[in-house]
């Protein structure tokens, strides 16, 4: 402890753990790099593997370290920083494998793993533990195992360095988890507002954007687009955006607006949103919403300048027109557009945005039709109900 508080009385380098390889800068590493170069905090990085940087956080010979998910087990010791970045989790597993019950498969796990941890949770004894991805995935391959559970990016990746086929390995989602820094208490209490500074810097140093693979947009279009398309058509969504058209708002009064809805959120003032919310069409949309059983998390209905004309919960801001989400189909003639996955830290959801173009008989864009997709809930049912059609 002595030497512990010396070393910050000197203002050593900030000592993080990292199960990522000095040699590979990859996207998180980048991104912790970046995030304490604005903070111009000093930074040692240490590569070790999970098990071990957990034991030296504990032990109190290192700051942090990354890529972490909360542990129960570690909440003493230190606290998780905002997402970094998400990891897509998938099971993988030979054809063959596939009819097994998954309580009945032998499973594959990189030792000390966060997949390892989670096996742990639930009480699943994994089969056989390695040390690497190539050592996971080449037992996958020579038929050793049924099953592992790797980040789909990770998995592409390793399968072509191990020259796996992957037409032989069938692929099923299982969920997204979100990776940050875990700090040390000790740390957080020598600098109480690091964390604060650290998480408002995360946005600044963001790296490739977190996007739906394909084959999951195709999944999430069957299930819920051609619905979406038809609501888009109903006479009542039309004549309101008419009338909202027929108004049309100079840009700064549009900012005004848009930032006394948000201050009202804010300060919980019942104001704007709040009357939104409670007019007939929104209602309409919420009730809508309640067929998807969750999997739709709000849906908001925008007129030609992006302003809100009804929404079905609580919007963060009135004016969509200043985001991807409603710019990219007015520059484009697509049917729809997906933005990036977020992290909902407040509701523990994973939300995609699908928007959708509506035209007046002339083809005309009249506004826009904006779906907040629970992202895992959504692909999770696919699977569960694959032999759906809406699912296929």
């Amino acid at each position: 402890m002595l030497i512990s508080a010396l070393l910050i009385a000197l203002n050593t380098p900030l000592q993080l753990g990292t199960n990522v390889p000095k040699e590979l800068n990859n996207s998180a590493s980048e991104q912790v790099k970046c995030i304490l170069q604005t903070l111009q905090q000093p930074y040692e990085l240490i590569a070790m593997p999970w098990l071990r940087a957990r034991q030296e956080l504990r032990l109190r010979r290192i700051d942090g370290y990354y890529t972490a998910i909360l542990l129960s087990e570690m909440a003493p010791f230190g606290q998780l920083s905002a997402p970094l970045y998400l990891e897509n989790w998938y099971w993988f597993e030979p054809q063959a494998a596939t009819a097994l019950d998954r309580a009945e498969r032998q499973h594959g796990v990189i030792r000390g793993s966060h997949q390892a941890k989670w096996f742990e949770s639930i009480g699943i004894t994994p089969t056989v533990e390695v040390n690497t991805a190539e050592e996971l995935v080449l037992l996958l391959k020579r038929k050793r195992v049924d099953s592992i559970l790797m980040d789909l990016e990770a998995f592409e990746e390793t399968a072509k360095r191990v020259a796996l086929d992957a037409d032989e390995i069938a692929s099923e989602f299982f969920r997204y988890v979100p990776l940050g820094v875990y700090f040390s208490t000790t740390y957080l209490q020598q600098y109480p507002d690091f964390l604060a500074q650290f998480n408002q810097a995360i946005p600044l140093c963001s790296q490739t954007p977190f996007t739906l693979s394909a084959s999951e947009q195709t999944t999430i279009l069957h299930h819920v687009l051609s619905e979406a398309v038809a609501l888009g058509k109903q006479r009542k969504i039309h004549s309101a955006l008419a009338q909202a058209n027929q108004q049309k708002w100079q840009e700064q009064q549009i900012v005004q607006y848009d930032q006394q809805w948000i201050q009202e959120l804010n300060l919980q003032i019942s104001g704007l949103a709040e009357a939104m919310l409670k007019t007939e069409l929104s209602q309409y949309l919420r009730s809508w919403q309640h067929q998807f059983n969750g999997q739709i998390a709000e849906v908001m209905l925008t007129d030609q300048q992006g302003r809100n004309v009804a929404i079905s919960e609580l919007t963060s801001d009135f004016w969509q027109g200043d985001e991807a989400k409603f710019q990219h189909l007015y520059q484009s003639e697509l049917d729809y557009v997906f933005d990036e996955v977020s992290f909902d830290a407040s509701t523990q959801r994973f939300l995609v945005h699908l928007s959708i173009p509506i035209k007046d008989v002339s083809e005309q864009h009249i506004g826009v039709l904006i779906l907040g997709i629970d992202v895992e809930l959504t692909l999770q049912q696919c699977q569960l109900n694959y032999s759906s059609d809406s699912c296929q």
